[in-house]
């Protein structure tokens, strides 16, 4: 088996007559506005002429990207097959249908899938939508636990029963979402510093032989959330993290380098040009500026977005309290209720529990994923006299909707026990 890093979580595993590339994010920028690649893609649209399988790890638009997908030509995608993880709401599934692939195919769970003679893989749901997958020929097994976050003793106990021996971990590195207010550096230092940890807590668990570090090669590109890339962890401090703390042989890719797991590779090299490039980036950085909506239109999607809180999810969500919100572009403060939508108010803009501009704002009225996406992108605060919670649980709704998941009764329940579990100290997820 060959491995080729192509950006960010996008690699292409070669094995036989199969080449199949992985959450192929090639260019754009994605949440927003709000993430852009560190480094140049070395693969064009054009080389999908060479890819039989496509796997996408969930639907976060730096691993699952429609504009980027339909940039594959018709008559190439008639030759690639289609992997995702077997979900409720079929909407990635449906998609691919529509476009044209040769076939899309639903892995199940505790299915492994047999893609020739050589290569099989294994594919499963982990939580909020991420998936993990396996690549196992006789010889080498490859783990690619991207986006997951496994940091639970006991599941991920439960997926090395499922799994067996690792050779190569391919795993996430560092923060890629809000991790504290513009001034709180500490904090962001703590995140960056957890992230690593949680790669060690992997390899200790899953012993592979070697680990590739994957899926945070991007940066935060927004006027709203460049003081988030301060304390990102930077190649070589994941390389001097992994060879200083863990067993297994760190091997870093810079986009375009091939690697074969037992053989030999230049890690420091790569670290060298990883750097270079993350800090031309840094030095010079082009970033991308807010627009701001018209209040009369802002106002009326929240009255609509309201309206169908009430509409879809009756009783639960008259128990939502009214959000304090600071409109930076406005420098003006709201309030959002379920009766009324959004409304002027006189706060103190300490005492909201958000502060963000009416672009941001107006994604999460227009799209089930708005503040998903709002707390990947970071584009915004939260004022140390607020409560964040009371800004996201209006959204909390239509989000786990678009995951497949019915917001009632026995869902709020079981997260009702999950946080006890966790505050506990018995679990970590």
């Amino acid at each position: 088996m060959r491995l080729q890093f192509i950006n960010h979580s996008c690699f292409i595993v070669e094995e036989g007559d199969v080449r199949l590339i992985c959450d192929p994010w090639i260019e754009g920028r994605v949440f927003n506005e709000g993430w852009d690649l560190i480094y140049k893609t070395p693969f064009s649209f054009n080389d999908f002429k060479s890819v039989t399988h496509i796997w996408f790890s969930h639907e976060h638009p730096d691993h699952f990207f429609p504009p980027n997908i339909q940039k594959i030509a018709p008559e190439v995608r008639k030759n690639i097959t289609v992997l995702f993880q077997e979900t409720k709401d079929k909407r990635v599934v449906s998609l691919c249908r529509k476009l044209g692939f040769k076939e899309v195919i639903e892995l199940k769970p505790d299915v492994w899938l047999r893609l020739n003679p050589g290569l099989e893989v294994l594919c499963e749901h982990y939580q909020e939508g991420d998936s993990w997958i396996m690549f196992r020929t006789k010889n080498v097994a490859v783990f690619n636990t991207n986006d997951c976050g496994i940091r639970d003793r006991r599941l991920a106990t439960k997926i090395k029963q499922k799994i067996g021996k690792v050779d190569v971990l391919l795993t996430q590195f560092s923060y890629a979402y809000w991790a504290g207010n513009a001034d709180d550096k500490t904090y962001r230092q703590k995140v960056a510093d957890e992230k690593l940890e949680g790669y060690k807590f992997q390899c200790d668990i899953f012993e592979p032989k070697y680990t590739i570090p994957i899926a945070s090669f991007v940066w935060f590109c927004h006027e709203e959330n460049f003081f988030l890339n301060d304390c990102i962890n930077r190649p070589q401090k994941v390389y001097d993290f992994l060879k200083a703390n863990t067993k297994s042989e760190p091997v870093i890719l810079y986009p375009g380098e091939y690697y074969t797991p037992g053989e030999t590779h230049d890690s420091q090299r790569s670290v060298e040009k990883l750097n270079h490039d993350l800090e031309q980036v840094m030095i010079n950085p082009k970033l991308v500026k807010g627009k701001s909506i018209e209040r009369a239109d802002l106002i009326a999607r929240s009255k609509t977005f309201a309206a169908n809180l009430k509409k879809n999810y009756g009783i639960y969500v008259n128990l939502l309290k009214p959000a304090k919100i600071f409109l930076t572009d406005y420098g003006e403060t709201y309030s959002l209720s379920v009766n009324d939508g959004l409304m002027k108010q006189h706060f103190s803009r300490e005492d909201c529990d958000i502060e963000l501009s009416s672009e941001s704002l107006d994604y999460c009225f227009s799209f089930p994923w708005g503040n998903d996406t709002l707390g990947i992108n970071g584009r915004y605060q939260r004022p140390k006299n607020g409560t964040y919670s009371r800004f996201y649980n209006f959204f909390r709704f239509d989000q786990l909707k678009s995951r497949g998941i019915q917001p009632d009764l026995s869902y709020f329940v079981s997260m009702a026990i999950r946080r006890a579990l966790v505050k506990a100290g018995i679990s970590k997820v």
